[in-house]
């Protein structure tokens, strides 16, 4: 079933008396995501997001804001996006980022993961040095370019821009993969003409005078006329893990989206957690273009723009040959409306 079929608000809910997906009772749903309902000590092992990442902030705002309610969270590091998910199947974590493509592409070889949580909207950003003669992507056809692992939501979502608008990403770029660092460290001496990286080190090269020539969401949604956000990813965990634990699940869900809520009432914040995204103070224009560049990229919402997204990415990758075919069943799971 998608999720657009399964999301409906907790009005609709309570009209039809219905119990939540993936198992996940009613009674459980609405103590764990009403309003000040205490957590009762309620354990997670959870992904301790890395410096230099959009998800950096999300762990001090929820600590600084006092949000988390009563849950006992276990920070577990992870070394990049093959890390974390392998941490996840084995159940050193219990939730961690999952990309709709990525979590298809699992459960294919029998992981049984659900996305069930809001995280990222999509912040993936085509820059170029200052004094480079390219515009578009398209002018960078047969040109070097930086990119993140293959394995990584943000590639897979490259991959799916660029199909849409009319490019074989694979094919028509000479693409040199890598971890964030060396990405960077190749766009600073010059070995690439382009980089294709995440927030905030995007903001952090236009910051130092790079230009920004296209986001991943930008060509998504010329490519394919869609008017929601590109979503990035979202949280997965087994579903088993979710049946077992429906209270936590939803309240880990409350969570990131209460996060979210409080960037967009303040942006501001963002600015001043520079430290947590690993913006020195010195680079003062990074640092004040952070809440214009990144405020839209925390989705305050876990529903039919997600489902919709999440939908047409996986339709789009099977078109294009990047999924062998959909999956069997919705890859995700709907605990807050």
């Amino acid at each position: 079933m998608a999720l657009t079929d399964a999301v409906l608000g907790r009005r609709a809910l309570l009209r039809a008396g219905a119990a939540g997906v993936a198992g996940v009772g009613f009674g459980a749903l609405l103590s764990a995501c009403g309003a000040g309902g205490a957590a009762g000590g309620r354990q997670a092992k959870v992904e301790d997001t890395q410096k230099g990442t959009a998800g950096a902030v999300v762990r001090p705002i929820s600590e600084q804001e006092n949000l988390l309610g009563g849950l006992e969270l276990s920070y577990v590091a992870g070394t990049g996006p093959g890390d974390v998910q392998n941490k996840l199947l084995s159940g050193a974590l219990d939730m961690a980022s999952m990309g709709p493509i990525g979590a298809v592409i699992a459960n294919d070889a029998g992981a049984a993961l659900t996305v069930f949580s809001a995280s990222l909207n999509n912040h993936v950003r085509w820059l170029v040095p200052e004094n480079s003669p390219y515009r578009t992507p398209a002018d960078l056809r047969g040109k070097r370019i930086a990119t993140p692992p293959s394995n990584s939501d943000a590639y897979r979502s490259t991959q799916l821009a660029a199909a849409v608008t009319g490019i074989e990403f694979e094919n028509e770029y000479e693409i040199h993969q890598g971890a964030v660092l060396a990405g960077l460290a190749l766009f600073d001496r010059g070995d690439v003409e382009a980089i294709v990286t995440i927030e905030p080190n995007a903001t952090r090269l236009v910051g130092k005078g790079a230009r920004q020539i296209a986001t991943i969401d930008e060509l998504w949604r010329q490519g394919t006329g869609r008017a929601e956000p590109l979503l990035l990813n979202g949280q997965g965990a087994r579903a088993d893990w979710v049946a077992q634990h429906q209270d936590v699940a939803a309240a880990l869900a409350k969570l990131r989206l209460d996060v979210h809520h409080r960037i967009h009432e303040r942006p501001q914040i963002l600015a001043e957690l520079a430290e947590y995204y690993g913006i020195p103070a010195t680079e003062k224009q990074a640092i004040a273009l952070l809440p214009e560049r990144l405020v839209d990229i925390y989705p305050t919402e876990w529903g039919q723009a997600a489902a919709a997204s999440m939908d047409t990415q996986i339709q789009v990758a099977v078109r294009h040959g990047l999924l062998a075919k959909p999956p069997a069943a919705a890859v995700y799971s709907n605990l807050t409306s």
